[in-house]
């Protein structure tokens, strides 16, 4: 029997130039520098049970990344909190760690996300150009891929750009959805077109992943067991199936 738990954390400065699958690898390392079992898959590779929610771009911040993993038995939380601190690399911090009893993973229960983007220039370079933007009823850019370009509605995606107050960048929601996402560097095209130059973001952050809540279990009726069938006729028992003789 696995336990599953999960882990939120940030991961800024140098850190933002960590790969995706070299995090993988830091969080999995410093899991096991806390000395406690990572679970495996079955099959010819075993791997550990651990995931991320989202993949993060190179170069782009975190302040609430999320990560699942398992273990082959529970672990005391302030002691495997306090260890996983320790062993995390610079840049990566964790923020909370505890059981999850979700059934899907986050990966699978990703429903948006939040970026922050600070601009280089002043804001008058890119205000017209968010208006123009949220002015659109759609935008379709040109995926470029090895397997082939890709036409993207971004509007399905980012409906509304939105102005960091003080003068220094834009923030906005992204949908994530089974057809896909939008990403920020696309983002950042659609801005430049409609300002007519080349915008250059100083510093991109993700501030946060929101996960689609999973239905709970219904409790059980108060009083009693809950009933195994239809409606009961007068007299007679219930047979198991709920109906009565």
């Amino acid at each position: 029997m696995n336990f599953n738990y999960q882990m939120r954390y940030s991961k800024t400065g140098r850190a933002r130039f960590i790969s995706h699958l070299d995090t993988l690898r830091c969080l999995v390392r410093a899991l096991r520098r806390t000395g406690v079992e990572l679970a495996f898959s079955q099959g010819m590779r075993p791997k550990p049970i651990l995931s991320l929610a989202m993949p993060l771009g190179v170069g782009i911040e975190g302040e609430d990344e999320i990560c699942d993993f398992s273990l082959k038995s529970r672990a005391p939380l302030t002691e495997l909190a306090k260890d996983i601190t320790r062993e995390l690399p610079q840049g990566i911090e964790l923020r909370s760690v505890g059981p999850t009893f979700d059934r899907a993973k986050a990966a699978a229960r990703v429903d948006s996300c939040s970026y922050r983007m600070e601009l280089s220039g002043s804001a008058s370079a890119y205000e017209d150009a968010v208006r123009q933007y949220n002015a659109e009823s759609e935008l379709v850019l040109m995926r470029r891929r090895p397997k082939g370009d890709k036409e993207v509605d971004i509007k399905k995606y980012v409906e509304q750009i939105d102005l960091l107050e003080g003068d220094r960048g834009i923030t906005f929601d992204m949908k994530v959805t089974p057809e896909g996402t939008a990403r920020p560097d696309e983002i950042i095209s659609a801005l430049s077109g409609f300002a007519g130059q080349e915008l250059k973001p100083e510093r991109i952050v993700r501030t946060r992943i929101r996960l689609i809540e999973e239905e709970q279990p219904k409790a059980p009726r108060p009083g009693g067991k809950p009933r195994l069938g239809g409606k009961p006729r007068p007299g007679g028992r219930p047979r198991p199936n709920g109906r009565r003789r």
